[in-house]
């Protein structure tokens, strides 16, 4: 059971720094701010780590 929650912690935070990174990279080039930019990629890697949560059960992860 611990071990699912962690899997699941993992995934989330790593959603959060992937979605966060893709906001460095690609948004805020494309809007000219730094907050909104931060801000729509958090957005999507919290969808990201929350649409992962479903493979932490899995065996092979």
């Amino acid at each position: 059971m611990k071990d699912s929650v962690l899997k699941k912690v993992i995934l989330y935070i790593l959603g959060m720094i992937i979605g966060l990174t893709i906001g460095i990279v690609i948004f805020i080039p494309i809007v000219e701010d730094t907050a909104i930019g931060l801000v729509i990629g958090f957005c999507l890697g919290v969808t990201t780590g929350i649409s992962l949560q479903p493979f932490a059960k899995k065996k092979w992860f």
